[in-house]
């Protein structure tokens, strides 16, 4: 997000124009505004604060939606895509962290909508997800598994730097239509419909 920034004193902030005012807990007091967001937040969760600057900027959007692509395998690539941007990309290197940091994204973020999109290229994964997103969500987030054919970039070393494929083909995903995860209690485990994957794009 390209955004410009003046540095003001407490006063001024409270008094000034700005869509949203960035300040200390103890300046805050003297601020007094309901658009003040806590510089704690920045080392926190800043992928939280990113999300609230740029709902905070867009207003009321007739599109409210939150959107998180994900690519399953060694290395997990994850797009999250609010309000039509894409506000962070990461890669994770285990089931529990990204579990973490969905659940901690889907918590934390304000939308009307919210839908989890998964690539099928690693099904046992994806569904491992999709139970543990349902799990703990149930009916408040959509969850999507999506045919990745056609998502992942040519393998080669520049491209493969830092996770580069894995948030692109995550991009991807998040972008495209996927088949609806349906998933029921069977034996102690949660099971999902994937007997088809044709998928809209």
């Amino acid at each position: 997000m390209d955004l410009r920034f003046d540095s003001l004193s407490p006063e001024q902030a409270a008094e000034s124009n700005a869509k949203i005012i960035i300040t200390t807990k103890d300046e805050a007091e003297i601020v007094r505004r309901k658009d003040v967001l806590l510089d704690t937040e920045l080392d926190k969760y800043p992928i939280l604060l990113k999300a609230k600057v740029l709902r905070s900027i867009m207003g009321s959007y007739h599109d409210d939606q939150l959107t998180i692509g994900i690519d399953p395998g060694n290395r997990i690539g994850i797009s999250i895509i609010y309000l039509h941007n894409e506000i962070d990309s990461v890669v994770e290197s285990s089931l529990n962290s990204t579990i973490q940091l969905i659940s901690i994204l889907l918590a934390g973020i304000r939308s009307k909508k919210k839908i989890v999109r998964i690539g099928d290229g690693n099904i046992n994964m994806a569904k491992q997800i999709a139970s543990m997103i349902k799990m703990r969500f149930g009916d408040l987030v959509d969850i999507e598994i999506v045919d990745e054919r056609g998502t992942s970039l040519p393998q080669n070393t520049d491209t493969n730097r830092r996770g580069i494929r894995d948030k692109s083909s995550a991009r991807t995903i998040a972008l495209r239509r996927g088949k609806s995860f349906n998933s029921s209690m069977h034996n102690g485990e949660y099971l999902g419909d994937f007997n088809s994957r044709s998928c809209t794009s």
